[in-house]
C-alpha cells in the first residue's frame, strides 16, 4: 500500500455503513484523480474489505476511448475475477448511491452466501 491510499476497513454484516462506503468511495476517488500519472497508467486502489469480498476503484488510462475513466469492481478476496462493477465518469450523487447499494449488496449476498 502506497502512502496515500486509505486502509481498507472491515465490515460485518451488522456493521455494513452505507455512509462509511460512501466516503471510502469519494476518499478513494480524490486520492486517484490526485496523483500525477504516467502517460497510458491505470491506477487502482482497494476502497473497502468485507468479508469473503475486496472493493477496487481503478482510474483507467484517458488514453482508453469509449470506456468510463472510473470502475468500482467487487472480487473476491483472494482473486481478481470480478463479480460485479460499475462504470463512471464523473462521481455525481446518483452514480455514488449506485456504487454504495452494488457494494452493500455484494457484501450482504456474501455474508448470507457464507452463513447458510
Amino acid at each position: 500500500m502506497n502512502r496515500l491510499e486509505t486502509p481498507p476497513i472491515e465490515v460485518s454484516r451488522a456493521g455494513l455503513n452505507a455512509d462509511e462506503i460512501e466516503q471510502r468511495i469519494i476518499r478513494a476517488y480524490v486520492q486517484l484523480a490526485c496523483r500525477p500519472r504516467e502517460s497510458g497508467e491505470s491506477r487502482s486502489l482497494t476502497v473497502v474489505r468485507l468479508p469473503q469480498l475486496n472493493v477496487r476503484l481503478t482510474e483507467a488510462s484517458p488514453e482508453i476511448q469509449g470506456m468510463p475513466l472510473f470502475w468500482l469492481e467487487v472480487y473476491p478476496d483472494g482473486s481478481l475475477s470480478v463479480i460485479d462493477s460499475c462504470g463512471f465518469s464523473d462521481l455525481d450523487e446518483d452514480e455514488l448511491a449506485t456504487a454504495v447499494e452494488m457494494i452493500m449488496s455484494a457484501g450482504l449476498r456474501a455474508h448470507d452466501h457464507r452463513h447458510q
